[in-house]
């Protein structure tokens, strides 16, 4: 039997799918996106095109990852829709952006036209002072590489970030970075810990990374300052990079829709597919934040709590297994605005191997360093760039609201 075919209602068509256990009213939004309901007092659910195939809202294509009754009516009554125009041809390659060791220039105007002037003697390394040559400034001025006025060596700093990101104690540290008798204290390590994040952060905002097209989202619950709080977090699927984290005080009902916005942020996007547990939280910030958006893409949404297949977040919650980790070699978090979670999440961006795409986070994102030291070369360029943005010579590609990052105006928002 044809479908019957109903008046439309505010300029939607709607069409009966007979069954043998009853009918399905079939709505259709556009080309991409459809309501279907059992009957006139039913729940709707939502059919949507993305990722190539058709996906449903309804609990038993989250559970098995078949065609459900929903999706066999839209495919009964409208056919199968055509693909997005932003799926439909095959996407170019992104070039893969290699970033190098910045060039010396004025830290007064960004001049590169300069002259040696003479050497510095310093505590523990001579320090080269140089003359800007330009006829507007011809100020002296040092090298910012990102360590100046640092008593220890770009390499013992770099080194004792990468073990506190690894979950190393401090004496640790202390003992793998002292040298020639000298010991960095607690209070230098965590100066260390909490001030390079805030550095490095508004270059990593400024970077155009090369992301899938789905979004992993979980929680994690820890004590900060005796007290419960959760911790959300956002990755992405195909890279593995973390896109953002914030701090709730409740599980179910914390407003996360900060943390969806950071991750459209950094993407440059909305993602096509979004999976997460079944917290209703998630589905209110997706449904205000990426489903009903201003680009007119259409994004699916996949809620549902499951162990096996890779119809979950599974990937994100043995990431969460890492960071409670963290968090228990630090003996609990003493504030709700620490740098800590920020420090692990840029050190598993930019350094560490993850074997589920075989080469860092970074990397599969399309940027690498030709450093080896990827915790030299990122604050190294880190603090040209906020030296030019300061200067007025370069403006940021990216701001980040007040309102939408609590910590500093960071890549990874906490409130």
């Amino acid at each position: 039997m044809p479908p019957l075919i109903l008046p439309a209602v505010l300029g939607q068509e709607v069409r009966v799918h007979e069954r043998a256990k009853g009918k399905l009213w079939v709505t259709k939004i556009d080309n991409w996106e459809y309501q279907v309901k059992s009957g006139p007092g039913c729940e709707s659910h939502r059919v949507a095109h993305a990722l190539g195939r058709l996906f449903c809202g309804c609990k038993g294509f989250a559970f098995t990852d078949r065609a459900c009754k929903h999706i066999a009516g839209v495919k009964h009554t409208f056919g199968t829709p055509p693909p997005p125009p932003d799926e439909g041809r095959k996407k170019r390659r992104r070039r893969k952006k290699i970033i190098g060791t910045p060039e010396i220039s004025c830290s007064h105007c960004m001049s590169k036209n300069y002259k040696k002037a003479y050497v510095r003697p310093n505590l523990l390394r001579n320090v080269q002072v140089y003359t800007c040559l330009s006829k507007k400034c011809g100020r002296n001025f040092t090298h910012n590489d990102g360590f100046k006025y640092k008593t220890y060596t770009p390499a013992q700093i770099s080194t004792a970030l990468g073990d506190r990101a690894c979950g190393k104690m401090p004496h640790d540290i202390a003992d793998t970075t002292g040298k020639g008798g000298r010991r960095p204290t607690n209070s230098t390590l965590f100066g260390w810990s909490s001030g390079y994040p805030r550095l490095v952060t508004p270059y990593l905002m400024s970077l155009d990374y090369d992301l899938s097209e789905t979004m992993l989202t979980d929680e994690i619950i820890v004590k900060i300052g005796g007290v419960h709080h959760v911790i959300f977090t956002t990755m992405c699927e195909g890279t593995r990079a973390p896109t953002g984290y914030q701090i709730g005080c409740k599980k179910g009902s914390h407003d996360v829709k900060a943390l969806f916005r950071m991750d459209i942020l950094v993407r440059g996007g909305v993602p096509s597919l979004v999976r997460s547990d079944g917290a209703p939280n998630f589905a209110s910030a997706h449904k205000s934040e990426m489903r009903e958006n201003d680009e007119g893409k259409k994004s699916v949404h996949i809620r549902h709590i499951h162990l096996a297949g890779d119809r979950n977040p599974n990937t994100k919650e043995r990431d969460n297994g890492t960071l409670q980790y963290f968090v228990r070699s630090c003996r609990g978090l003493k504030k709700v605005d620490t740098a800590y979670i920020a420090l692990f999440q840029i050190h598993f961006l930019i350094a560490r191997l993850h074997s589920g795409v075989g080469t860092t986070p970074l990397e599969a994102a399309g940027i690498s360093f030709t450093d080896p030291d990827k915790w030299r070369a990122l604050i190294n360029n880190a603090a040209a760039y906020n030296n030019a943005v300061k200067l007025g010579k370069l403006k940021p590609s990216r701001n980040v609201p007040d309102g939408q990052a609590g910590f500093q105006a960071t890549l990874f928002p906490i409130h």
